[in-house]
């Protein structure tokens, strides 16, 4: 399914936070979001998914606009893990995940072993079999970030939209987790830190000031001199002599 945000824009008691973003992502597409800390990376994915009504602009949905779906017809469509999700509530990892299915059921299409089957698929796909069982209170931060990745694969969206997935994670499951959602017949939009890990997306936007400033392919929008610019730093690219990839190093601008 294709997202597209027009003039999208959100304020809080009169100062602008997002800014007029027109933004369309395409179906099956993996679009990185970048920017730094306080730029609107988090608002702008709360808007798009639906979980911020925007003071101005609108999102839509294949020509639809997502303010104006039912709530559980909006959640069959679009997933979001936010960064940040905790609960003091008493349950299992089985149980968060499980979570994910509740769009899709009615009282006339109750629980049933496919919805046992789809769990078991997001628990292994995020690797956290043989957690099933274990408290949520038990977890490390990097495993409740596995658990909130598989309650939104759980729930089978078509629009995956994942506010920095990576963190708390050590380097074999950032890895791990990046190439699954690139895999994912879905379309997702993908916060990120880290520059070199928005290199694989098919197409990266750049916030600044909570205006989208660039957006296009890794290559032509990361520039060293756009770096610069909006994240205060100096950077060089490095090419990698076991396969040729081209990556980052950054220095500090003074």
């Amino acid at each position: 399914m294709k997202l597209e945000a027009r003039n999208l824009g959100w304020s809080v008691r009169g100062r602008p936070i997002v800014t007029g973003v027109d933004l369309a992502v395409n179906k099956g597409e993996t679009l990185g979001l970048v920017g730094p800390n306080g730029s609107g990376k988090s608002t702008l994915m709360k808007l798009l998914a639906g979980i911020r009504q925007p003071t101005c602009g609108d999102v839509h949905i294949d020509g639809k606009a997502l303010h104006r779906m039912p709530r559980r017809v909006a959640a069959q469509l679009v997933a979001f893990l936010e960064q940040q999700t905790e609960t003091t509530e008493a349950i299992t990892v089985k149980d968060a995940v499980e979570l994910g299915r509740t769009p899709w059921l009615t009282p006339l299409q109750p629980w049933s072993p496919q919805d046992d089957f789809i769990v078991a698929q997001a628990l292994a796909d995020a690797d956290m079999e043989g957690f099933e069982h274990r408290s949520w209170i038990t977890l490390s931060g990097g495993e409740r970030q596995r658990a909130h990745l598989a309650r939104a694969l759980a729930q089978q969206p078509q629009i995956l939209l994942l506010d920095e997935p990576t963190n708390h994670l050590d380097i074999q499951h950032q890895l791990s987790i990046l190439e699954l959602v690139a895999e994912l017949p879905v379309t997702s939009i993908v916060a990120l830190h880290d520059l070199n890990q928005a290199l694989s997306c098919d197409r990266v936007g750049v916030l600044s000031g909570g205006r989208l400033v660039a957006l296009g392919l890794p290559r032509e929008v990361l520039t060293v001199e756009r770096i610069g610019a909006v994240f205060g730093v100096r950077a060089s690219i490095l090419t990698d002599p076991t396969d040729g990839a081209q990556m980052f190093r950054f220095y500090p601008a003074f």
